[in-house]
């Protein structure tokens, strides 16, 4: 669970001078022709300085929620594949890890958005913090339980007499917990980002998403089960495009541009991701290899257009679902339930108006 304070935030902002400013258009480049150009030249310029052809693109900087893998992939094809670009915006793409903690780097204003999931922006909303979904590329949930085959463990129910690797902060671990699904002979211990246990015992299950970790293990030899939470109701969106509420009411236009832009890189990536990971792996220094991203494009499809869906789905959110994840948190006294409403933790006036 986040555990910073909202008025440490605040003195730390005017203790360290940082700004709360919107983003500044820079200039790209000299727009001085010293030669007229072809048709094909004014429109290649066009496309690459922005719609409608201005010269000028607004910089911002989006902030990962952890190092570059699949889940981030439709951000980098936005601006691998000069998505950003056609909407007027130079997006800085920062890379996350387990020191990064986007709420707080939102609200010092050191970056204008991020990646978070919506447990956290519920979370973080409870604590005075005013972020905003404004797109989820993940409708369904990629957080799982790893169990080996040979544990006979493929269910929750049967998670029984396991060594637990698991972050025990996260919402979810209390939801299991009130669900009587952390049952008799379960030792919860830390997870600390590896399989590494979990390959070499089938008394240890762990954490994980369901596109990254299960190949890592098989990578191993071993095969695993996925008990997804999706399956048993606690299914948060994951990856979500957000800012804050001040931000996005002094600049609407930067956030339906991003959202906009977001939404084709998210689809693009899905249809053909080669390009962008070359990037992703380039700007990955965790050892991921592109045989596991490879993998997890292929297991991200299926969790951001569910089966039955149409592409148009792609950055979707409803208030149905944003309701059950606040009910869930506050039944769980993770939030105070009297405290705000979960209508105002996200947005979809950019995604409706993708759709005009």
């Amino acid at each position: 669970m986040l555990r910073f304070i909202w008025s440490s935030l605040l003195l730390a902002c005017f203790s360290l001078g940082v700004g709360c400013d919107a983003p500044q258009p820079t200039k790209q480049g000299n727009t001085k022709a010293t030669q007229s150009l072809s048709i094909e030249q004014n429109d290649a310029a066009k496309k690459i300085l922005g719609k409608g052809g201005s010269g000028e693109l607004t910089k911002v900087t989006l902030l990962l929620n952890w190092y570059p893998e699949a889940e981030h992939g439709g951000f980098y094809a936005a601006q691998v594949l000069g998505i950003f670009e056609q909407y007027g915006l130079d997006v800085e793409i920062r890379p996350g890890g387990k020191t990064i903690v986007v709420p707080q780097e939102l609200i010092l204003g050191r970056v204008q958005f991020g990646v978070a999931n919506a447990d956290d922006v519920l979370v973080a909303r409870n604590q005075d913090l005013d972020l905003v979904g404004l797109m989820a590329p993940i409708q369904d949930g990629p957080r799982c339980i790893l169990t080996r085959k040979d544990s006979g463990i493929d269910s929750f129910e049967k998670l029984k007499n396991v060594k637990l690797q698991i972050d025990s902060t996260r919402p979810y671990v209390p939801f299991l917990k009130s669900k009587g699904l952390i049952q008799e002979g379960v030792e919860v211990v830390p997870y600390f980002g590896s399989v590494a246990q979990v390959v070499a015992d089938k008394g240890v299950a762990c954490q994980g998403y369901n596109f990254s970790e299960p190949f890592m293990a098989r990578k191993e030899g071993v095969e695993v089960n996925e008990l997804m939470l999706s399956s048993i109701g606690y299914n948060p969106y994951a990856s979500l495009l957000v800012t804050t509420e001040k931000f996005m009411k002094s600049k609407p236009e930067i956030c339906e541009k991003m959202v906009k832009a977001s939404i084709e890189g998210w689809k693009k990536y899905l249809e053909n991701p080669e390009a962008t990971n070359v990037i992703i792996l380039k700007n990955n220094k965790q050892g991921l290899d592109k045989a596991a991203l490879d993998f997890g494009v292929g297991a991200m499809k299926k969790l951001c257009i569910p089966e039955g869906e149409s592409s148009t789905v792609m950055g979707q959110m409803s208030l149905e679902r944003w309701t059950q994840l606040y009910d869930t948190l506050a039944s769980l006294k993770l939030i105070d339930g009297t405290k705000g409403t979960p209508a105002a933790a996200f947005t979809d006036r950019f995604i409706k108006s993708t759709q005009k």
